[in-house]
């Protein structure tokens, strides 16, 4: 036996002579933050497979503006904006 050479029978806590990837506790800590990059690219995937469908028609965005034209509050014979008194008169883009 040389001089930095501890006999195989030493007193120590179980599992102290293995090395790191070895031991339970080093890999639990990697998979914990490996779990949240592999959620957060499940996440991107999800998000890029199924997109959100934003587009409206444009019988669509008419019905909606007149829809919006109808709600709007009266100041003085023009009908306004609901954002308040100060907001513009509604102006319509045909």
């Amino acid at each position: 036996m040389g001089l930095n050479q501890q006999p195989k029978n030493s007193e120590g806590p179980p599992g102290h002579d293995l090395p790191w990837y070895r031991q339970f506790w080093p890999w639990f800590i990697i998979a914990l933050p490996a779990s949240a990059v592999i959620a957060s690219f499940i996440s991107l995937w999800l998000a890029i497979s199924n997109p959100d469908h934003l587009i409206v028609t444009e019988d669509e965005y008419q019905q909606l503006r007149s829809e919006l034209k109808a709600q709007a509050p009266f100041r003085g014979g023009e009908q306004v904006e609901a954002g308040g008194p100060d907001s513009k008169p509604i102006e319509d883009h045909d």
